[in-house]
């Protein structure tokens, strides 16, 4: 039985488990308690030849219009931290920000350039997730995956990381942990940067407005959003789904988007820009395909 390995909802809509708010449903959900759960999990899944995929609080993603006919696996309990002198280790579910703040509460410096960004630290990892000069795994021992139903440790040097790039996105290991080694660092004057970091993301990022971050990487040289400025596309919209007026990089939900309004706009965002400048904008963004 699936309530084995946690709390098991039936004929759920995804709406409150993805930042775009896209009204998905799937067949199960189920939310993991630890991560002795997951493994026995999986290995259930896999006696039983069973669909699933994992989300952590699903930004980033954008999940299809169709229903899922399998389980949806939600980490949002798997929220330990141990802090030992300047190591700390997480557990994946944990949201980015309140890692943040964790360690920043402990005189830890390291991560405080990267707050502000939405999602869990597994998606962070997952990702290669960061900001201009920093990324989450400037300050990374190892992480640790499930591969094969086994706790597998990885080095940085094994996670094959580029810009918004690891092997994660190629493989199909599940992140668990994240171990990392910061320093000391003065509480107040990490304040202070977290207190710039997100002035600055409001200031210039449309954070009241359902959406999933950037949408696109920025080409080499360049910056996606000023490029799709420059196409005239800023308020653009396939129905519900609109270019952000206050960033260009941004795709908000101003109601009803689908998943197929959201890729339309994509494409038509792709198409406009490689036009006029002969750049074919990649996306960030994961289009989610079920199995």
């Amino acid at each position: 039985m699936l309530s084995n390995f946690g709390v098991l909802e039936e004929n759920v809509s995804l709406e409150k488990y993805n930042t775009y708010g896209l009204k998905t449903k799937t067949k199960y959900l189920l939310k993991v308690r630890n991560i002795e759960s997951l493994i026995d999990l999986l290995k259930y899944i896999k006696e039983k030849n069973l669909a699933y995929y994992i989300l952590g609080k699903g930004a980033n993603v954008i999940l299809p219009d169709e229903p899922f006919d399998g389980i949806i696996i939600v980490l949002e309990e798997l929220q330990n931290v141990k802090i030992t002198d300047e190591y700390v280790e997480a557990e994946c579910g944990i949201s980015l920000n309140k890692l943040i703040q964790l360690t920043i509460n402990n005189n830890l410096k390291g991560l405080e350039y990267l707050s502000g960004i939405p999602g869990t630290l597994g998606g962070a990892l997952y990702g290669n997730a960061g900001v201009k000069n920093h990324t989450i795994y400037d300050n990374i021992e190892k992480v640790v995956v499930i591969r094969d139903g086994e706790l597998i440790d990885l080095s940085k040097e094994e996670i094959n990381l580029a810009y918004r790039h690891t092997i994660f996105k190629e493989n199909k290991d599940i992140i668990v942990k994240g171990f990392f080694k910061l320093e000391k660092g003065i509480k107040e004057d990490l304040l202070k940067i977290v207190q710039e970091n997100n002035q600055k993301r409001r200031d210039s990022q449309p954070l009241d407005e359902k959406n999933a971050g950037s949408v696109f990487k920025n080409p080499e040289g360049h910056f996606a959003g000023a490029l799709i400025e420059q196409a005239n596309l800023k308020g653009f919209h396939v129905n519900d789904a609109y270019v952000s007026m206050k960033h260009a990089n941004f795709i908000v939900n101003k109601g009803k988007a689908t998943s197929k309004d959201i890729k339309d706009l994509i494409k038509i965002i792709q198409d406009r820009v490689y036009k006029e400048t002969k750049i074919m904008l990649e996306l960030e963004q994961i289009i989610v395909k079920w199995d």
